[in-house]
């Protein structure tokens, strides 16, 4: 397993992560750790995911309001009821990101327009990565979890999204 967080801490070149992190339990190496365990089925690729996400945030996914309100829409739309996956989850080792578990749009918690402003505002000025580089969550993460997030930063998410959920 140490092979696998390895290669993923590395192959995301954040200034966050040295080598020296790779052993002795440095921060993002326990977050790995942790994700790992919570999440067994996991793949390299969904590690690799998380730590993505915890640098870019959603901006590689936004072209403008109406298709990210269309696109969350039709998620939501397609989506069963399930408890496989928190209703917010941390990105890793600085935590820049929430994952927002799009259940709580389709149980009403929190309005489809909240979550496309909140996923707007936390797009706003972030540099878009190569798409070489974006990954999609494995088919066994997928079918063991079945996932349905956006990507909120995190003072956005505590300031915008998170009252809403404690006050239901």
């Amino acid at each position: 397993m140490f092979v696998i967080l390895g290669t993923v801490l590395l192959s995301c070149s954040s200034p966050k992560i040295e080598e020296g992190d790779l052993q002795g339990g440095g921060v993002c190496a326990e977050a790995l750790i942790a994700y790992a365990e919570q999440y067994p089925e996991a793949e390299p690729t969904d590690l690799y995911k998380l730590v993505f996400q915890d640098l870019y945030g959603p901006g590689h996914l936004i072209t403008d309001s109406a298709s990210c309100a269309e696109y969350i829409q039709k998620e939501v739309d397609g989506m069963a009821e399930s408890a496989l996956f928190p209703l917010f989850e941390y990105t890793l080792c600085d935590s820049n990101f929430v994952r927002v578990n799009l259940q709580l749009v389709k149980d009403g918690r929190i309005s489809l327009q909240q979550l496309t402003h909140a996923v707007l505002c936390s797009a706003e000025g972030l540099p878009s990565p190569d798409s070489k580089f974006v990954r999609r969550h494995s088919d066994a993460f997928k079918a063991a979890y079945d996932p349905h997030y956006r990507i909120v930063r995190r003072d956005i998410f505590e300031k915008e999204i998170l009252p809403l959920i404690k006050d239901n």
